[in-house]
């Protein structure tokens, strides 16, 4: 999904332009030193003016993100400094695996019988991957049945609170049968499953010693908060056959017993010192509002325009939307009621944001659950330096840029693709694509305006991944409300659909490679790396040749994510409070702003990780593609190698890409 949150996006603008304006200066300060109140004693260096636009939340199903343990996780750009590094904080090191290495049984006949079996293993592993909550499988399979799994429909806000330990020891249970097989004896695309299936049991080994109580309060989260969760989830409900209706009317009764569960467990979560920040706390209420409208409930409202969408008669829409209806009105509404009054009980804990660095255990947490988001085993001391590293060599091209072309400013200002028409852009990508891009079969999908009323303030687009039985269904959404010109639309819909998310999912589910667990594993640093990779040579597409033009576009996207997420880093693992968030982005770009470093620390204290996986999946995979070609592989034989791995994390991707250790 590409969304933007249009608060910071707006105001980072208008910092912006002032500064295409009249200039603003670069400093470099070492994050690392103490300043006191945090501002800035260096000396300035070179004039430099930037542009930009924020983009956070990434590929987002509506259930949320399903993590290896079988939880339901919610998932969900700004300007650097030239040199910068972290708060004094000793790096915690990557743990070694604590999986042991089985010598495999020998039981299999012959190596097509193992090849077999290894399929079978990985059919249970889906299953198992799939848990029985109805709500998450039916976004992946339309008849679980023909899997073997019979969904429940009953949940409870207390399944949200994992315990870390139990969830480790029940994952590598269901996983143990991996060890019977002999790597050797697999073919090559049944290894990179074996190999993405050992980094999730290694990734997770290390989540057994955490802390339960060191986790982030997302149940009360700005950007994915349960009740927000639940608004999503129903609004995206896949409709295909009548029996989606019924289950759909039963999916929905049973939100009233889990709405009746948040309250206790958002309480533990609070008193297990988890932040409560007053901007989650009046998210967390302005939801609540919404669900608790009777009258043009969203819930209804996208019922009705989502079955009327799916091709069901009038008479149908109308006997479902009356049961839909009653359902909110009897159970859903009341519960959200309840909850509204309850939540202000929780008011004595708000507090001043501060990063899971502030908690016992909670820089190890922050570790797990980042090198979980991106896909990557790097450090955070290293996952940091490359992002700084990254910065600072885009403030060298930025500044390289308008030394040398003064009027490219006025021409980004007033740079325009010439249509705002989804299916001529999406054609003219796919000429691209059949131009430069390794082949795919002629695909189907459908593009289409979201209607007025589920059209949700910073959503630009998303793409919905197709069920794994029915894969022929894929679908782009797009907000026609968002005010960004048609060379961002351009660039969205390249991210979205071809050759983003839509042309990789494609290209991957055709592959000999591709298995229905694959559905089931999240590798979002792979994923939103392609995508922001792709949408960065989109702004060339779509600017006719000039390409400092796109650069202008692109680095208003991907220097500023970089600096978020850096500063991601620098709250939640090495601890910055306000002055230190405040003192970085000063010596961006941007130059200071109070109220925007304020912005930015709450965003990564509700929601930490958000801007990391699209940023450091972003230069993963253009180093990548860059070490490919350094190999002599054109970049569109790059690309096929690429892709021919599919998504997965960056350390299997460079094992099977022939790059050794080179990326992790």
């Amino acid at each position: 999904m590409k969304n933007k949150r249009n608060w910071l996006r707006k105001l980072l603008c208008m910092l912006l332009i002032v500064a295409m304006v009249t200039g603003c200066s670069k400093t470099t300060v070492d994050e690392r030193k103490s300043k006191g109140n945090g501002t800035n004693t260096s000396t300035p260096t070179s004039e430099v003016t930037p542009s930009g636009d924020v983009t956070p939340t990434g590929e987002v199903t509506p259930t949320g993100e399903v993590t290896p343990t079988g939880e339901i996780t919610p998932t969900g750009e700004v300007t650097p400094t030239a040199e910068v590094t972290p708060t004094e904080a000793p790096d915690t090191p990557t743990p070694e695996p604590a999986t042991p290495s089985p010598t495999p049984s020998g039981q299999f006949g012959s190596k097509e019988e193992e090849q077999a079996a290894f399929n079978k293993y990985l059919d249970d592993v889906f299953v198992y991957m799939m848990g029985t909550d109805y709500l998450t499988i039916h976004f992946y399979i339309e008849h679980p049945e023909n899997y073997g799994i019979e969904p429940t429909f009953e949940s409870s806000a207390e399944d949200e609170i994992v315990d870390m330990k139990q969830a480790y020891l029940d994952f590598v249970d269901n996983l143990k049968g991996i060890y019977d097989f002999n790597y050797d004896n697999l073919t090559k695309a049944q290894q990179i499953n074996y190999d993405r299936l050992m980094y999730e049991i290694n990734l997770v080994s290390r989540s057994q010693d955490l802390s339960d109580k060191a986790v982030n309060n997302s149940l009360m989260s700005e950007s994915n908060n349960a009740i927000n969760g639940i608004m999503q989830t129903f609004m995206e409900f896949v409709l295909i056959e009548k029996a989606d209706l019924d289950n759909y009317v039963k999916a929905l009764e049973s939100m009233g017993p889990y709405i009746d569960t948040l309250y206790d467990a958002m309480k533990e979560l609070c008193d297990n010192g988890a932040c409560l920040t007053e901007d989650m706390y009046e998210t967390t209420l302005d939801n609540l509002e919404s669900l608790c409208e009777e009258e043009d409930n969203i819930i209804l409202v996208a019922f009705k325009a989502n079955a009327i969408d799916a091709g069901f008669d009038e008479e149908t829409v109308g006997y479902y939307a009356a049961a839909v209806e009653d359902v909110l009105k009897e159970t859903v509404i009341p519960a959200a009621k309840r909850l509204y009054e309850q939540v202000p009980n929780l008011k004595s804990y708000i507090t001043e944001p501060f990063g899971l660095a502030a908690r016992e255990g909670g820089k190890e947490y922050y570790t797990y659950l980042i090198q979980g988001k991106t896909g990557s085993d790097m450090t955070m001391d290293e996952m940091y330096d490359y992002l700084t590293k990254n910065i600072e060599k885009m403030e060298e091209e930025f500044e390289q840029v308008y030394l040398s072309d003064r009027t490219v400013t006025s021409r980004y200002m007033s740079a325009e693709y010439g249509t705002s028409d989804y299916t001529t852009i999406l054609d003219t990508l796919k000429g691209i694509v059949a131009k430069d891009f390794p082949e795919i079969r002629e695909t189907k999908y459908t593009v289409s305006a979201l209607p007025d009323e589920l059209c949700v303030e910073g959503v630009l687009a998303y793409f919905m991944p197709p069920q794994v039985d029915n894969i022929d269904r894929k679908i782009i959404r797009v907000n026609p409300n968002y005010d960004d010109n048609d060379i961002e639309l351009f660039a969205t819909l390249a991210h979205e659909g071809y050759p983003g998310h839509l042309y990789q999912f494609e290209y991957f589910s055709s592959s000999e490679g591709y298995h229905p667990m694959n559905a089931a594993l999240s590798y979002l640093g792979y994923s939103e790396g392609w995508t922001t990779m792709i949408e960065s040579e989109a702004y060339k597409w779509a600017c006719n040749g000039d390409d400092n033009v796109a650069f202008m576009f692109n680095i208003d996207h991907n220097y500023l994510n970089a600096i978020v997420a850096a500063i991601d880093i620098g709250v939640n693992y090495y601890g910055w409070d306000l002055a230190k968030v405040r003192s970085f982005f000063g010596n961006s770009l941007y130059g200071d702003s109070s109220a925007t470093a304020k912005m930015i620390l709450d965003a990564v204290v509700s929601d930490p990780g958000t801007y990391i996986y699209y940023s450091l999946g972003y230069f993963m995979c253009n180093d990548i593609v860059d070490a490919l070609m350094a190999k002599g592989m054109t970049r569109k034989e790059a690309y096929k190698a690429f892709l021919d791995v599919g998504p997965c994390s960056f350390g299997v991707l460079s094992k099977h890409l022939g790059l050794g250790d080179q990326f992790k």
